[in-house]
Formats: structure tokens, sequence, C-alpha cells
């Protein structure tokens, strides 16, 4: 018995899982990048591949259904794996950032309020100034805005992504003809 075809919000459901923990992997890279440098190095290569792992699944699609997956499919595919995807990588990352690095929004401040009183041409520059305010005033953005922030961002930046993904994930199949 043939197996099912499954729609294009089933796929985003069921791969939009270990798309999310990919990114949740990168969100808590992030955090910690800090903490040990050479992580810098992973998070960079996880960012340059997201868009081949979103092509991966576009063009999975696009087999799966023999070549007859629109355009508009393969884009609504990506921008439902990065929405479902950025849901479970945000509740990871929130839940790594309240728990394990509470004030790592103060402490990134500090760092840069830091890095522009070493340069002199900074030392009393305006950017310099909001930032102490924004510490002084314990103004720097919670855990919980920090994640809802990155959910819009990613889902704005994987809409952009997908669109460009589908164009490539769309090209012609190669069809094999067997000679007798």
């Amino acid at each position: 018995m043939a197996e099912e075809k499954k729609s294009i919000f089933q796929r985003a459901g069921e791969w939009g899982i270990p798309f999310g923990l990919y990114l949740a992997c990168g969100g808590v890279l992030a955090i910690f990048v800090d903490c040990f440098t050479p992580l810098s190095v992973i998070l960079t290569l996880m960012m340059l591949a997201t868009p081949a792992v979103v092509y991966y699944f576009q063009r999975r699609k696009f087999i799966e259904d023999d070549g007859f997956t629109e355009y508009a499919g393969l884009w609504m595919l990506g921008i439902m794996l990065f929405i479902l995807g950025a849901v479970l990588a945000c509740f990871i990352v929130y839940l790594v950032a309240q728990y394990c690095r509470p004030d790592y929004m103060y402490e990134q401040a500090e760092r840069i309020i830091e890095i522009y009183k070493q340069v002199p041409e900074m030392r009393d520059s305006e950017i310099l100034n909001i930032i102490q305010q924004m510490v002084d005033k314990q103004m720097m953005p919670s855990p919980i805005e920090a994640v809802f922030n990155s959910f819009w961002f990613i889902t704005f930046l994987g809409s952009v992504t997908s669109a460009l993904t589908a164009l490539i994930a769309q090209r012609p199949l190669k069809r094999h003809i067997r000679r007798q």
C-alpha cells in the first residue's frame, strides 16, 4: 500500500521539531559563547548552514511530491518551519537564559561599556552614555523580552530565507530513463 502524501502543514509540524532544536542549539551557543570562545566557530557555521537546512526540507518535500510542489507551497513550508522552530527554540532559550544566565544582558552591556571606555574616541559617545544609563536604571531587556524579540526576528528573517531557498529547491527533478 502506497504511503499517503502529507500536506505542507503536516510536514512543517513534523520537521519543525528537529529544526527548532537546531535553532535552540544556536541560541544556547549564543548565550554561552562569551564563556568559551571556540563556540563562536560552531555558532557561525550553524548560522551559515541554516539556509541549507531549510533548503533540505523544502527539497525533500518537492521530491516527495514528484516535483509538483509549487513555489508558494515550498515558501510556506519554510515559513512554517521557522515559526514552529522559533517557538520551540525560544522556549528552550528562555529557560536557559532565565535559569542559567539571568544577568546575561547586563553582562554583555557591561562588556560593551568596558570596550568603549578603552577607545579614546568612544569615551564620550552618546551610545556609551545610553548603554550606561540603561544598565544604571536597570532597563536592559529581561530574558522573556529578548526571547520575544528573537522570535519576531527569526520569523521575519526565516520568511526571507525561505523565499530564496524555495527558488532553488524547486529546480526540476532529474528523471532516470531505463533503456531496454
